[in-house]
């Protein structure tokens, strides 16, 4: 039988969770700040103070919501004949979205990230098995930031089928990618209908809202992208020190944005996402590592489950500066239970430092890691032929079952088949040069890019997004101002795009 999904709250607790989330929201509310945000959750009768833009949301709001969320959607690549079933029993993996820095592989140096760390990433990913698709790879410091994520759409229809995912970064980013993902499909109606943009937002904890990202969404939501609600809660900082409370807390923030997409866009894809973790206590930085991430994914899927929601994590990460044993065991740890718990939806790979850092190599481990992973979950068959007992019969007390038929037909579909791992003896790796797993996965990406070609994009459809890059180009930032409303910078602005 195949591993049985990890579970961790019984379902009395399940009950307890999401009765105290409701108290929560109908008590207490969250903050938003998005006055358009507000009159929509106000006429469906949600009680709203425009004096300190709290919300309260009853729960039969959220039970509307809720009933028109879909169970499961699929999500399609550039290319239409690239598509995934997200939610059910699904299992999606992705690359870890939005590193700023990298780990150079020429000089093993940290440096910032690079408009070509993000086609490499693009073009890596794009050859992979296991590693499903990709998210906004990583940060390009080479081009104005007020231009990135129309970078990032040219950068990615021109080097992977695989789908997109980025962050609705304002109302005229959002707009941006909207238009130029439709020209890469065809029109806003074939974008619309077969979805290719994945969003991830992220509510502020405690029982906050951002405004620039939460107008963004409301962008994506009218176009029926599907949109990851991931809250970020720390226990013990911005989030009660309890995991049950973080989870409370973590609940009653991904429903009340759920409520506000499905008013916004009725039969909205909504994933039940999580980023949350402790607060080390030792240091008071975060711990996207630790063992109790992966009891906070195991419960978050149960939450999913209950709501009949597909689910997303942020797992397979570490706190580890280096490529060593400590990424090594937190991302295998954080990622297996994510994976058992069944979360629909992981991204995962190729970060370290709490997924501020990447590295080509640890990509190239990652997609490893990953395949072990979905190996295990596989379990055990037991059957007539995979009992094998006339093969025992047959190789006797004595033989060996090495050169047998039933082995050179079995042992592919029974066995994961590594190709960064070295089981050799110490002489043969010793002749092959002492390697490390870091040297192999070194020598695996950077073949891939010189081999692999990916599907070329439509050089009409090139020239189109080109010339949409350059209009960008031409704005100022108090053209991303205006949009938003904002007459002036305001502290403690969130990154724009």
């Amino acid at each position: 039988m195949k591993l049985p999904r990890l579970e961790i709250l019984s379902k009395d607790e399940i009950y307890d969770i999401h009765n105290a989330s409701m108290e929560v929201l109908e008590d207490v509310g969250v903050k938003i700040d998005v006055v358009e945000a507000r009159e929509i959750l106000g006429k469906a009768g949600a009680e709203v103070s425009n004096k300190t833009n709290m919300v309260k949301i009853p729960e039969y709001l959220v039970r509307e919501g809720l009933k028109k969320a879909p169970s499961q959607f699929t999500l399609y690549g550039r290319e239409e004949k690239f598509k995934l079933r997200v939610g059910g029993d699904s299992l999606t993996f992705t690359f870890s979205p939005t590193p700023v820095k990298i780990i150079d592989s020429e000089t093993g140096k940290i440096r910032e990230t690079t408009l070509k760390d993000v086609e490499n990433k693009y073009r890596l990913i794009d050859a992979l098995k296991y590693i499903n698709t990709s998210h906004t790879d990583v940060w390009a410091h080479d081009v104005p930031f007020t231009t990135i994520h129309a970078y990032e759409v040219l950068t990615w229809a021109k080097n992977t089928i695989k789908c997109f995912g980025i962050g609705p970064y304002g109302v005229l980013a959002s707009q941006d990618m909207i238009r130029m993902v439709s020209m890469v499909v065809g029109d806003e109606e074939e974008l619309i209908k077969k979805p290719r943009i994945i969003g991830f937002y992220n509510p502020v904890s405690p029982l906050q809202t951002s405004d620039i990202v939460m107008r963004g969404m409301m962008i994506f939501n009218r176009y029926k992208q599907p949109m990851i609600i991931a809250p970020e809660a720390q226990a013990g900082s911005t989030a009660p020190t309890t995991l049950a409370g973080l989870l409370v807390q973590q609940n009653a923030e991904i429903l009340s944005s759920l409520v506000l997409c499905e008013l916004v866009s009725p039969g909205t894809p909504v994933l039940y996402g999580t980023v949350s973790t402790i607060t080390d206590m030792r240091t008071g930085n975060i711990a996207l590592g630790s063992i109790e991430t992966g009891l906070i994914y195991v419960a978050s899927a149960q939450m999913a489950k209950f709501y009949r929601l597909p689910s997303r994590a942020l797992a397979g990460t570490s706190e580890s500066m280096l490529v060593d044993i400590q990424a090594g065991f937190e991302k295998a740890l954080t990622l297996f239970m994510a994976a058992a718990a069944r979360i629909n939806y992981i991204t995962c790979a190729g970060t370290i430092e709490s997924s501020i850092t990447t590295n080509m190599e640890l990509i190239m481990i990652d997609e490893e890691l990953v395949g072990i992973i979905r190996r295990s979950l596989e379990g055990i068959e037991v059957n007539e032929n995979t009992l094998a007992v006339d093969v025992i019969k047959e190789v006797g007390a004595s033989g060996s079952f090495l050169s047998h038929k039933h082995t050179l037909k079995n042992f592919q579909k029974e066995q994961y088949i590594p190709f960064l791992i070295d089981r050799n003896r110490r002489e043969a790796w010793e002749k092959r040069g002492s390697k490390s797993i870091v040297d192999v996965a070194r020598e695996k990406w950077q073949k891939i890019l010189e081999e692999h070609q990916p599907e070329p994009l439509d050089k009409d459809v090139e020239k189109q997004l080109t010339d949409y890059l350059e209009m960008v180009k031409k704005r100022t930032l108090d053209d991303y101002f205006k949009a938003e409303g904002i007459e002036r910078k305001p502290t403690g602005l969130p990154n724009l795009p």
